[in-house]
């Protein structure tokens, strides 16, 4: 999991004006409906969503996206977070989810839990800080591979990360 200015973010939403072809656009689903047949395949591309749309309708056309940016309204509405953890779980995405919006340092570990690898910070967030809060979760907030909960979580319920709830894990 790591955190991004906004300002500083290479991916950037095209407006209905500006939808062209070009590196590290973040285009919504309409545009990506006029574009696909056109965009080269080299050349990365990501998909921006509102919270309300259903991300199972995507399951045939994730693997073109190299990110899948997830829209926070609000920090206290956390649709996104079920739009994730359907991303990583089921749909099993395994490009990067993208936190964007309404998004603050408090959300770092929903936002890991539940399969986000990226956070684009609102802009009166600051960054050193995130940073120095990500060190409170150190070892939470890794993909697996490299989780120190590989052998056994500490949580009770499974998350996209580690998806067996505890009754299911084996007593070592």
């Amino acid at each position: 999991m790591r955190f991004v200015a906004s300002k500083a973010d290479v991916w950037a939403g095209a407006n209905d004006s500006d939808a062209v072809i070009a590196p590290h656009r973040l285009l919504t689903p309409e545009q990506w409906q006029a574009l696909h047949l056109s965009w080269p395949t080299n050349l990365p591309v990501g998909l921006s969503l509102p919270n309300s749309h259903d991300v199972r309708t995507l399951e045939g056309s994730l693997s073109c996206f190299a990110v899948v940016a997830l829209q926070f309204p609000k920090w206290t509405d956390g649709r996104a977070y079920s739009q994730a953890r359907l991303l990583r779980v089921r749909l099993h995405y395994t490009g990067d989810i993208r936190a964007m919006g309404d998004v603050l340092v408090d959300m770092a570990l929903p936002l890991a839990r539940t399969g986000f690898d990226t956070a684009v910070l609102r802009a009166d967030q600051d960054l050193e800080v995130a940073q120095h809060a990500l060190r409170f979760f150190d070892g939470l907030l890794s993909f697996p591979g490299t989780d120190i909960r590989r052998g056994g979580s500490v949580y009770y319920q499974g998350d996209a990360l580690d998806p067996d709830p505890l009754f299911r894990k084996a007593v070592a």
